[in-house]
């Protein structure tokens, strides 16, 4: 694999474009996307955000080591 085939694509028709030509015409893609969906949405921009959710309680995380010392005790010829 050469560096100039990293650096172009092949078409549909065969054609080679640059990753440059590809990616200006995503760009451009969606900033039209992005343009007629706010112009057929106005209702949309107009309504207030959605209320936040109240946070949930953290609760903390249990401590591994009465499990720890459990197991040596069952384990062990000599418990702790």
């Amino acid at each position: 694999m050469t560096t100039e085939s990293t650096a172009r694509t092949i078409g549909t028709r065969g054609e080679t474009r640059s990753l440059t030509e590809n990616a200006a015409k995503v760009l451009e893609t969606t900033r039209r996307a992005w343009s007629d969906a706010r112009t057929h949405a106005p209702g949309q921009a107009k309504r207030s955000p959605p209320r936040a959710l109240p946070k949930k309680r953290v609760v903390p995380r249990r401590s591994r080591w009465p499990s720890l010392i459990a197991a040596l005790n069952y384990w062990s010829p000599k418990p702790l």
